[in-house]
């Protein structure tokens, strides 16, 4: 399936430099003041799913300071999460989720709960807001970013309709779900079982969030932190079941010719850097080894699976190496021809590098980054084939695909891997104060390394 690139960038990248905001209302005001006064002291130290207690010192003092580009993706940080202060929590809610359509290829702006579009829109919209909110509390140990980004899990938690697949009584051997449309475009398709992974955006942020705010010194009381966590559970088996699309499906289907893409697409490292997320927040050591192991782990909705396509296995399938030196490090996405391939490949590339920070921060487990698998590709092969791309030194295979330029980003959390001078100089090739929606926030403030 070839998806329209406008798609990828306004929906996937997700770089944005500012956010508005909705009004207030005053039972939230109420709740928020209710949550506001039962908040404790921040401590010294903590950090999140993405950022060590080290690096959450090191940029509250970066944020206090002057020396650019820290002052500017503070001031960044600050404006975005003041934004959402006034921001009204919309979970996407169905009563009949048996009606939800797919509505992928158009926006959706009838403004009902209704659709796979809303529901993945909405949980990154206010993913995003959520843990802006928590960071900026962490950073500046102001309790009422902490009251707000609190308030918006809380409600979530009670009010959200997560997308399981089991909902619509998924069949994944046959690759059938009720309601089955055959076109991509059409209400039902096949790719709405794959597609809903991308609730894993929201899944990734609401667990930083909760994870941000408890420990640095704000955790929720008792009956509110057992509903956030059971809705971080609920919310993480459902990304499961759009996970489990491509998985058992393609345990079925081993010589149909579309089972490398079952097994190398970057829907299964989305899915993984979502599970790994919660894998934090909830606390779920099986869950973790279910993504970086390919151990067991116990879905409520559908029982005990072991994972075939942990994060080992896709680097092994997704990255090349050993075919040439002009295929070394390719990713999947570039092989096929994906529209766009360049984007699509850094995509995915984005999605491996949360799931290998996250082992490093949270499991002290660093040894992903540098994995390779038995073709003997690896995540830092990948960064150094795509450089050359956002450099503007190869072109796209794709004609119409400029330099990827917006991809810089992604080459701060690899500088800090591997302080070499070409990763550097991808860096460089811009300004330094991009802000990523659907996982890290403010990348410069967080993991960047002085230049």
């Amino acid at each position: 399936m070839t998806r329209n690139p406008r798609w990828l960038r306004s929906l996937v990248l997700g770089v944005v430099l500012g956010g508005a905001a909705c009004g207030p209302e005053d039972a939230t005001e109420l709740a928020l003041a209710q949550t506001e006064s039962e908040a404790t002291a921040l401590p010294t130290a903590g950090g999140g799913i993405f950022i060590t207690a080290a690096e959450l010192t090191r940029a509250r003092t970066r944020a206090a300071a002057t020396a650019e580009p820290y002052a500017e993706n503070a001031r960044i940080l600050k404006g975005r999460a003041d934004g959402a202060l006034t921001a009204t929590p919309k979970p996407f809610r169905m009563t009949n989720i048996s009606t939800i359509t797919y509505h992928w290829c158009s926006p959706d702006t009838d403004g009902v709960d209704n659709s796979l579009a809303d529901a993945t829109s909405k949980f990154t919209d206010d993913g995003d807001r959520m843990r802006t909110l928590a960071l900026q509390y962490a950073v500046s140990g102001d309790t009422k970013y902490a009251a707000r980004a609190a308030l918006f899990l809380k409600t979530w938690a009670s009010q959200h309709t997560p997308v399981n697949m089991h909902d619509l009584h998924v069949d994944y051997a046959a690759a059938k779900l009720d309601g089955q449309t055959t076109d991509y475009c059409s209400n039902r398709p096949w790719n709405f079982a794959l597609d809903g992974l991308f609730q894993a955006y929201g899944l990734i942020n609401a667990s930083d969030a909760y994870v941000l705010l408890k420990r640095n010194g704000y955790p929720l009381p008792a009956a509110d932190d057992a509903a956030v966590r059971e809705w971080l559970r609920k919310s993480a088996e459902a990304v499961n079941s759009s996970f489990q699309a491509w998985t058992r499906w393609a345990d079925t289907h081993p010589s149909s010719s579309a089972f490398t893409r079952y097994r190398s697409d970057n829907h299964l490292s989305w899915g993984l850097a979502g599970l790994l997320a919660a894998s934090v927040a909830l606390q779920d050591s099986a869950l973790a080894g279910y993504v970086l192991d390919g151990t067991s782990w116990t879905d409520r909705r559908n029982g005990a699976y072991a994972n075939p396509s942990f994060i080992k296995d896709v680097i092994n399938r997704a990255i090349e190496s050993g075919t040439g030196t002009a295929n070394e490090g390719r990713v999947y996405e570039e092989k096929i021809l994906r529209d766009p391939p360049i984007g699509y490949s850094l995509f995915h590339l984005w999605a491996m590098s949360l799931v290998a920070r996250n082992a490093e921060v949270n499991y002290a487990r660093p040894g992903f980054w540098d994995y390779a698998g038995a073709g003997g590709g690896s995540i830092h092969k990948a960064y150094t084939r795509y450089a050359a791309f956002i450099l503007g030194e190869h072109a796209s295979p794709q004609a119409s695909e400029g330099p990827p330029k917006d991809y810089r980003w992604l080459y701060e959390p690899g500088y800090a891997q591997w302080p070499e001078a070409r990763l550097k100089s991808v860096i460089q090739v811009g300004t330094r104060n991009q802000y990523i929606v659907q996982s890290i926030g403010p990348v410069t403030l967080v993991v960047g390394e002085p230049l």
